[in-house]
């Protein structure tokens, strides 16, 4: 795996600053005097990369954070990283009829797409999956399911029926609420860089970004592209863009896919609600297919 010190031989290669340049090991910025490019400038250019391409790839899924909540008894909203806390609280601007229970969840990365909500009630043995586009569904799709807010206040049910995230990424929505206390409430998501947390951005030499290497250049190419206009080279700002896309374009066909199986079905949200019904539950609704 190609640590940050890997990444800033790279980028210097590609900027022309062959006297900086020192593959296998940490850059020659100790012998350098006024270096075009400065060491700082160079690691942010390259954590913005970083965290430009877990935005870019976000839907590929190639890393995924987690955590767990815990149900509280008549509640419909629940604060995402970095928490709730009495010091850190989130203002619920989507439902003021209701305060979100209080959690801290500041060891948790930000959270830039959720991809999946697994639903645990207490002394169950099964786990509902809430999968993006069936229950998990925007926020707007979630407003038309409670009539625009006004039936939040009022509706609770031992599994909710639909989920979303809020506009701001800060609170998740659940519809009808959780009924009981103490059901295991599974997030799966893609994470943002965040200092302090298991996504933390690139600091020492040898840190290596969650990231496969395929997206290795993805990283180099737009770094690059930030660092080009100090070099007053705006051409080659645009070229390394351009080359940033179509390396995008080839790493996502090739970590689409996730294995020799895939492939992508359509298929409407009534027959996704019915197949995600526990141990196949609603399989009869299928009418014999």
């Amino acid at each position: 795996m190609a640590d940050l010190n890997d990444y800033m031989n790279e980028v210097l290669w590609v900027l022309q600053q062959s006297e900086l340049v020192n593959f296998g090991g940490a850059p020659n910025y100790a012998s350098a005097t006024n270096p075009a490019i400065s060491e700082n400038a160079l690691i942010w250019s390259i954590n913005r990369a970083y965290q430009r391409v877990l935005v870019d790839l976000s839907d590929c899924e190639i890393e995924l954070a987690y955590f767990a909540l815990t149900s509280v008894a008549n509640a419909s909203d629940y604060a995402l990283p970095p928490g709730n806390t009495v010091a850190n609280p989130v203002q619920n601007i989507y439902n003021l009829s209701q305060v979100i229970p209080v959690v801290d969840l500041s060891a948790y990365a930000p959270v830039q797409r959720v991809s999946r909500i697994l639903y645990l009630p207490a002394g169950q043995p099964w786990t509902q999956s809430m999968e993006g586009g069936i229950r998990l569904v925007s926020y707007r799709q979630y407003l038309g399911y409670s009539a625009f807010g006004y039936l939040r206040p009022f509706t609770y049910n031992i599994i909710p029926d639909f989920c979303a995230v809020t506009p701001n990424r800060k609170i998740l929505s659940f519809f009808p609420g959780t009924a009981s206390n103490g059901d295991t409430i599974g997030v799966e998501y893609t994470p943002t860089l965040a200092a302090g947390t298991t996504f933390p951005p690139l600091a020492g030499g040898t840190d290596v970004p969650i990231l496969p290497d395929e997206a290795f250049q993805m990283v180099v190419n737009w770094a690059a592209s930030l660092c080009w206009p100090k070099l007053r080279e705006m051409g080659a700002k645009q070229e390394y863009e351009t080359m940033y896309a179509a390396e995008m374009t080839r790493v996502r066909e090739q970590l689409g896919p996730r294995s020799r199986g895939d492939t992508f079905v359509l298929r409407n949200a009534d027959r996704g609600l019915i197949e995600s019904y526990p141990l196949g539950g609603g399989g009869f609704l299928l009418g014999g297919e």
